[in-house]
């Protein structure tokens, strides 16, 4: 890295607000759509387009998996029209599945787990965790919200990095397979998490990109709507995290600032703060996010990091083959070199491409 824990705090702010005032322009353009009179008030505009959003929600678990793949199957048909990605023909082998029950205290929400690397059996799972089919948590998993983790944890997110680096596991060194399995529970996770999770919040950003008659790529606006949602919570990880560590913000100044700036609800958290039942459970998300920022110092700014690292290798790619540049070729031969951050393979990429046919 050639900048600072401080020079991260200090420029994080600009992207926070960027990614806000995005959220905030899409919601008026989906109210627009909608016909719906917005408050003058933006925190409130956006607030009333989440909740009007969440109406369109799975009526349970089951529904909710189904969705989950029946998103991962629209981004591979995505992937192959537009031809960003080499996806061989057929069905594209990934489990969908239910989060087993000995997993769920420690996966909230969503997670992936590859296929053992070295084996040519067995496919990657894309856990989901069941809500008890409580109607809070699936109407946060609403049609517009699935694409963007399906993404994310799916394809072309970790399950499609994972496979691209089985396939040619052949060629590449053993140490830069480092934990591609549990990652909580490994010593080694900040080795992975830079291009790990850096790849996948990349092709986050990579499927909103325009494309011709799609504004938004492959989001409809109100898919787009989350996925600047996401963006805007990596933005602000890197505020929270290097402003923990370094001493720039207390513990509970940090639990505030996630439920402002996240979920759009000024006021406090501190428990004499006059608060409503949404104000409530914003508080308590806030608090659940602090707690791990505070207990593992870096691992969240990985995501926003890796992604800048991956865009700006993107960048000297293009400016190095000119029109010879392919997207599916250098999204092949970054996720060949392995779970190494980015830095370390910066010049070996670049040079398999200018010799790549």
């Amino acid at each position: 890295m050639d900048k600072t824990a401080e020079q991260l705090f200090d420029d994080s702010w600009a992207n926070v607000e960027t990614s806000r005032n995005d959220i905030v322009r899409l919601a008026r353009g989906i109210g627009t759509k909608l016909g719906r009179s917005l408050p003058s008030d933006d925190q409130a505009a956006v607030r009333d387009i989440i909740g009007e959003l969440s109406k369109d929600h799975p009526k349970s678990d089951k529904e909710m998996i189904g969705w989950y793949g029946e998103a991962v199957r629209k981004l591979v048909d995505y992937a192959r029209k537009t031809g960003i990605f080499l996806v061989p023909d057929g069905v594209y082998p990934l489990d969908v599945t239910e989060t087993p029950i000995e997993l769920r205290d420690s996966i909230d929400g969503a997670a992936y787990y590859p296929a053992p690397p070295f084996k040519n059996s067995g496919i990657g799972r894309f856990y989901v965790t069941p809500t008890g089919n409580d109607l809070a948590a699936l109407k946060s998993n609403n049609r517009s919200a699935i694409a963007d983790l399906s993404a994310h944890e799916g394809f072309p997110g970790h399950d499609w990095h994972f496979k691209v680096i089985k396939q040619y596991r052949k060629d590449i060194a053993a140490i830069r397979l480092l934990t591609p399995g549990a990652v909580e529970d490994s010593s080694s996770m900040w080795e992975d998490s830079m291009p790990g999770e850096g790849w996948a919040l990349y092709v986050e950003s990579l499927m909103a990109e325009p494309q011709d008659s799609a504004p938004y790529g492959f989001y409809t606006p109100e898919e787009r709507l989350y996925h600047l949602q996401g963006k805007l919570l990596r933005d602000l990880r890197v505020r929270i995290d290097t402003g923990l560590h370094i001493g720039r913000l207390s513990y509970d100044d940090a639990v505030d600032l996630f439920s402002q700036v996240f979920d759009f609800l000024p006021g406090s958290c501190h428990p004499d703060a006059p608060k409503d039942n949404a104000k409530n459970a914003s508080c308590k998300s806030a608090e659940n996010n602090i707690f791990r920022y505070s207990k593992w110092p870096t691992q969240a700014i990985t995501y926003r990091l890796g992604k800048d690292e991956i865009l700006a290798l993107r960048e000297e790619a293009k400016k190095l083959l000119g029109e010879r540049f392919s997207a599916a070729t250098f999204h092949k031969h970054f996720m060949k070199q392995g779970t190494i951050p980015a830095g370390y393979f910066r010049a070996q990429l670049l040079d398999d491409l200018a010799h790549s046919h």
